[in-house]
């Protein structure tokens, strides 16, 4: 962990490069991996190629690898396409900016990679709260079995004291203590949800005792992705609260994936909600994605429906508001709590301003998927959740949700009727 213009990224590609030219393996194989692809080739293409410059016997542009005399592989790669990394060995890897990486990413794709030639890896970067790449470091303090470094600023002596100074007074706090200290407590500047995360977790409503209790029926919000991930939240609506259940996320698998995983959770089903854009007819199947849900549920007693077609500004608000009210069960939310946590607006660097909508990161998915959920649950359930000392008014805009629907019937005229299969 280091501060901004450490040259972080800088020597792990030269620490790739020398760990590759020495490896005795036969086809060594290393790589990079960013939480974009094109942000890896910004970033470390360029050092890439300087560092194996005379060295290289091929270099090839076309998917960012460089081929050594020795035969290993150093290549470039971007989290935001998992599947591409599948099925892939490495015998070294350096993960940059793993905070902004897909929590799985780690268990599920790239530690397999590394087992069977017992290669290592490096994880690297700057902190944005207290996200996965918190908890690695955390866990490398603890272990030792791991390396753990926390490069601040003022102590690595590689910026120039003047430069440092100029920073220090045009950042504001929490970006200098963030940015320049590394520190994991600063406030993470543009979230929505943050700081009631954070206060629910204080209040006790993230624990392991949030269980399916089989007296009420479970609904579920559903973000139907094709290019981007589908994610599912599975919840309660419970006397003392909603209670959220269970969580489920993948990427670039078609509904009857869906389907099967909806079958196999041991959950009476009430409702499915699905977003308002699956009355549109797929090109594979020449049929709507509700039509598709209508097919497979016949005969049962789920019920379907589509979430109201609100601006993702009304559903923001529909999930300040109904936060509060939420338990959720750690174990199977954890990557969904993290997402809501991190979510934020996209921060234009040229205006230095905060657009009005969101950053679409791999948060987006958990995001959208959970404002479907605050804007269809059934708020007249739910008691008056504990207040939150010290939230700003921008955490409570001063309407309810009955207003935002009334104010979206008011302007359409029409309602959507559930659909009982």
């Amino acid at each position: 962990m280091a501060h901004r213009r450490a040259g972080k990224t800088v020597a792990c590609v030269n620490e790739l490069v020398v760990r590759a030219l020495y490896s005795t393996k036969k086809n060594p194989r290393y790589g990079y991996v960013a939480p974009f692809r094109q942000q890896a080739k910004n970033i470390a293409w360029v050092y890439l190629k300087d560092a194996v410059q005379g060295v290289a016997v091929e270099i090839r542009e076309s998917d960012l690898s460089v081929r050594l005399p020795n035969g290993a592989v150093v290549a470039l790669y971007g989290s935001d396409n998992p599947d591409a990394l599948r099925g892939l060995y490495f015998d070294g890897i350096i993960v940059d900016e793993f905070g902004d990486c897909r929590p799985s990413l780690w268990a599920e794709v790239l530690l397999p990679t590394l087992a069977d030639r017992k290669g290592w890896a490096v994880f690297i970067g700057t902190p944005k709260g207290r996200n996965q790449f918190y908890h690695f470091y955390e866990l490398s303090k603890k272990s030792p079995d791991w390396f753990s470094l926390s490069l601040d600023a003022e102590s690595s002596n590689i910026l120039d004291p003047q430069e440092l100074a100029q920073l220090k007074d045009q950042m504001s706090d929490s970006q200098y203590e963030q940015e320049m200290m590394c520190s994991f407590t600063a406030a993470l500047l543009g979230t929505y949800y943050a700081t009631l995360i954070n206060r629910i977790e204080v209040q006790g409503h993230v624990n392991d005792t949030v269980q399916y209790d089989p007296n009420f029926p479970v609904s579920v919000s559903a973000d139907i992705g094709f290019s981007d991930s589908t994610v599912l939240w599975f919840f309660q609506e419970r006397p003392d609260g909603l209670a959220i259940i269970d969580c489920e996320e993948s990427h670039g698998n078609a509904l009857p994936y869906y389907f099967e995983l909806l079958d196999h959770k041991p959950y009476s089903y009430d409702t499915i909600w699905l977003p308002h854009d699956a009355k549109a007819k797929s090109l594979q199947t020449g049929k709507t994605t509700i039509e598709q849900f209508v097919a497979h549920f016949k005969g049962s007693t789920t019920k379907l429906d589509l979430v109201p077609n609100l601006k993702v500004q009304h559903g923001i608000d529909a999930v300040r508001l109904v936060l509060p009210y939420c338990y959720f069960n750690r174990a199977n939310c954890e990557m969904g709590i993290e997402a809501l946590r991190t979510y934020r607006r996209k921060f234009d660097e040229v205006n230095k301003v905060y657009h009005d909508h969101p950053h679409h990161t791999w948060e987006s998915d958990f995001a959208d998927s959970f404002r479907y959920l605050a804007l269809c649950a059934n708020k007249k359930k739910l008691k008056a959740p504990e207040p939150i000392i010290g939230a700003s008014k921008d955490h409570y805009p001063g309407y309810n949700l009955a207003d935002l629907f009334a104010s979206r019937e008011k302007k359409t005229g029409a309602s959507i009727k559930k659909l009982r299969i």
